[in-house]
């Protein structure tokens, strides 16, 4: 009985100690005062978007070239606002940004949408619902 009770202490420190640790993700937003800006591009033909995020305190630049999920590696904190612009349009496309600012919450901002089609604004020729008006 005394070895069972002794393999079963054993066994549940060892849990313990893998159970929490500084990579988990419910450790750490649980613990830290900051999250993440992400967001999906579509629509991307050939060149690049170069996007720019903007908090309180900081500020990144992101050069996405292909459709896809990405993530700002600047932490903005929590309650603080922020915002995403576009630095440099791709050649010979058009995008617009949706979800593109607001404040951070606790469990990042992730709805941030990049949309891209291809051919150039015509600038005397402008239709109210092209991306460059909303």
């Amino acid at each position: 009985m005394k070895s069972l009770i002794v393999v079963l202490i054993l066994a549940f420190n060892g849990w313990l100690s893998k159970s929490a640790s500084a990579n988990d993700l419910i450790y750490k937003s649980g613990f830290e005062a900051t999250a993440l800006v992400s967001g999906t591009l579509s629509g991307m033909g050939s060149g690049s978007i170069d996007l720019q995020l903007q908090s309180a305190s900081n500020q990144e630049s992101l050069v996405l070239n292909e459709n896809g999920s990405f993530t700002f590696a600047t932490s903005v904190a929590i309650g603080n606002p922020w915002e995403v612009i576009v630095q440099v349009l791709p050649a010979q496309h058009n995008c617009t940004l949706s979800q593109a600012s607001g404040n951070m919450g606790a469990g990042g901002a992730n709805t941030l949408t990049v949309t891209c089609q291809s051919g150039e604004w015509k600038w005397d020729q402008m239709d109210w619902d092209q991306g460059g008006w909303q």
